[in-house]
């Protein structure tokens, strides 16, 4: 056998072997890490989001003691039933004898865990009683009491789940990797390619908190009982928080049969004491701007109906009190101006965003004036209940680029037109027509379907790492030189040691760099903020951009000059200078090539690009400012946003609900 024929059949396969080998060593060094650390990285981040958070009943001097009372209207189980239960299962040890679990404050997890003998919970409640804050105490609480071996708390919000396009647990496992992205990378063996988060769900790692059951649907609501119940988490703590009347009518559903919560305990969050409401009333204001008001909490009036729970006392003493109160407390007495409950809180919701940003216009440079607030605040709160169907108050800026299809249809054309353009002006002095044609359709056809006719919602990165790895680059050498091989042997190259030295290197140099990256490890020193997520992800952008445009460059420069040199034979009295200009075109249009792939590969594999690009459409048009994220921070300082994560969520869903209008 020729030598050259050997090299064709031998370099070949065990370049392609190679790359086989390294992309599955890739693979096992990303599932060398043990899930109990896996474990052990989630519940830092709970706990640092526990830390941070900033609900107003936390942030206040004076907080809001939040109570409860056993739910004894048949929407639960009773507790006798409950240890029945508990006693009749394999291996029960001891059960808890019958206790109250009526409580307040900090006292949930202790009724979860000690007194519930199932350890299953439903927490009831009305619009603002504070649901949500209990269970941002409840979590924090557990984590106080977990040990390393115990699983983790995790507020799950359900009105983030599709019923209709995925199972609860699977979507648990993509909430868990919101709360950590490096969850996302593959679990060991034994999990058959499962990810990290869906093997912590599968070995019960966690401890479902769910929260919003009354954000679904009626129908999505019966089948999150259904699905919960299905779990098999019989002897595992869980706890359901919602709405009284939606939980109510979901479970006994007229003409059905009775859908309750197996083994679960119920507890009703009880109306805010008048005193108490009282005491919290005026801490921003004198005692004569709250007595006609004062003396209507705890009563059947229109004002003392609305300020039983914790979110109207928030927004009440937000309007009346401050610099430029939107309104006194006497006014909202007056029957005549507000007729019903329903007004005084309407009321409420409409003045509170004017009034917290007017209550700092005497401060140098605000961010914005409270027209400017209002009108960025009411667009991002159409466009989130657009994208979600109406349900949730979570802003993650990864889905703030929400966008008709029309709309993506026209972009997406229009980018994949200017690049097409760049093409085929640059190849057609250079090239054959044909060749200039198919290189501007195919570009065009690949921008088109890679940037914007693909799904646009993609989960932002933790982060790339770069580092030098031997064995791609010497799989890269092979490769190189087999492909200069077979050009030998269909005689477009002739036999000399220079091609394939320069493609070996060139394929050495490029395999070392596209297989250099990988996943970054948990950065558990930094909490994971919608600041420091965006921040990761637009580094991995850059990352990915600088690297792909980098390496289509030098593989095209370099058979470009590999071909010059050994297959187009230079004219005769031709001079080192004119030269020049050729390499010159050549070296635009493949920076020019790589920078295209280089921009696709980055929109494809991160959640900045589109973020990026959308922004500043929406900015341009007036609808969000350009230094969104700095916006949202400063809506968060001032009570309108608050933070779970890496997202934002407007204080309640009311708020929400009544900034879309």
């Amino acid at each position: 056998m020729e030598s050259a024929d050997f090299a064709t059949v031998f370099l070949a396969p065990v370049a392609l072997a190679s790359l086989a080998l390294v992309v599955q060593a890739k693979r096992d060094s990303a599932q060398s890490q043990p899930l109990s650390e896996a474990v052990e990285i989630l519940a830092t981040r709970i706990r640092q989001q526990s830390a941070s958070a900033d609900s107003s009943v936390w942030s206040d001097p004076f907080p809001i003691s939040i109570a409860w009372e056993q739910e004894l209207g048949a929407l639960t189980e009773d507790l006798p039933a409950l240890r029945r239960r508990a006693l009749s299962r394999p291996g029960p040890g001891t059960v808890a004898e019958l206790q109250s679990i009526d409580g307040a404050g900090t006292e949930l997890a202790t009724v979860l865990l000690d007194k519930v003998p199932t350890k299953r919970l439903v927490l009831l409640g009305g619009v603002g009683a504070g649901k949500t804050v209990l269970l941002e105490r409840l979590v924090e609480a557990l984590l106080h009491r977990r040990t390393p071996a115990e699983p983790v708390p995790v507020r799950l919000p359900l009105n983030r789940w599709h019923a209709s396009t995925m199972g609860l647990e699977e979507w648990m496992a993509s909430r868990l990797v919101l709360e950590e992205p490096t969850l996302a990378q593959p679990a060991p063996a034994p999990f058959g390619g499962k990810s990290r988060a869906q093997a912590l769900v599968e070995l019960r790692q966690i401890i479902p908190v769910f929260d919003s059951f009354d954000e679904l649907s009626a129908a999505a609501r019966r089948q999150a009982i259904q699905q919960i119940n299905g779990l098999g988490w019989s002897n595992h703590p869980l706890v359901l928080a919602g709405r009284t009347d939606e939980y109510a009518e979901t479970v006994r559903r007229a003409g059905e049969e009775p859908l309750l919560l197996e083994g679960a305990a119920g507890v009703v969050i009880k109306p805010v004491d008048p005193d108490q409401a009282e005491a919290y009333l005026r801490q921003k204001g004198q005692d004569g701007e709250w007595g006609a008001l004062v003396a209507e909490l705890g009563s059947g009036s229109p004002v003392g109906l609305a300020l039983r729970t914790p979110l109207m006392l928030f927004l009440c003493r937000s309007v009346c009190a401050g610099p430029y109160p939107a309104t006194t407390g006497g006014e909202l007495c007056e029957t005549t101006l507000f007729p019903d409950e329903a007004a005084v809180r309407r009321h409420l919701f409409d003045s509170f965003v004017r009034t917290v940003y007017r209550s700092r216009e005497g401060n140098a440079r605000p961010f914005c004036d409270a027209d400017q607030a209002e009108r960025y605040l009411r667009f991002l709160a159409r466009q989130h209940r657009n994208f979600q169907g109406g349900a949730g108050t979570e802003l993650s800026w990864w889905t703030m680029h929400h966008i008709p299809a029309h709309v993506r249809r026209r972009i997406s054309w229009t980018l994949a037109g200017l690049a097409s353009l760049y093409v085929f002006v640059t190849l057609r002095s250079t090239a054959p027509l044909s060749l200039a044609v198919f290189c501007t359709l195919f570009l065009g056809f690949m921008v088109k379907t890679s940037m914007f006719t693909g799904p646009m919602l993609r989960t932002p990165s933790s982060g790339l790492r770069w580092r030098w790895r031997w064995i791609p680059a010497g799989v890269g050498a092979l490769m190189g030189a087999a492909m200069v091989d077979v050009q030998v042997q269909e005689g477009e190259i002739a036999r000399a040691p220079g091609p394939y030295l320069a493609l070996a290197a060139l394929f050495a140099v490029v395999g070392g760099a596209a297989f250099g990256w990988g996943p970054r490890e948990a950065d558990l020193e930094e909490p994971l903020t919608p600041d420091s997520l965006v921040k990761r992800d637009r580094r991995t952008f850059v990352g990915l951009v600088a690297t792909w445009t980098a390496s289509v460059t030098a593989v095209f420069a370099l058979l470009m000059t590999l071909v010059m040199a050994y297959a187009v034979p230079v004219p005769e009295g031709a001079h080192l200078i004119d030269l020049v200009p050729p390499l010159l075109a050549a070296l635009a249009f493949t920076s020019g090539l790589g920078l295209i792939v280089g921009l696709v590969m980055g929109f494809k594999d991160t959640a900045w690009g589109v973020y990026a690009v959308s922004r500043c459409c929406y900015a341009l048009l007036g609808r969000v400012p350009f230094r969104l994220m700095a916006f949202l921070d400063d809506a968060h300082r001032l009570g309108v946003l608050r933070q779970s994560g890496a997202s934002y969520e407007f204080r309640h869903v009311e708020l929400e609900r009544h900034l879309a209008g």
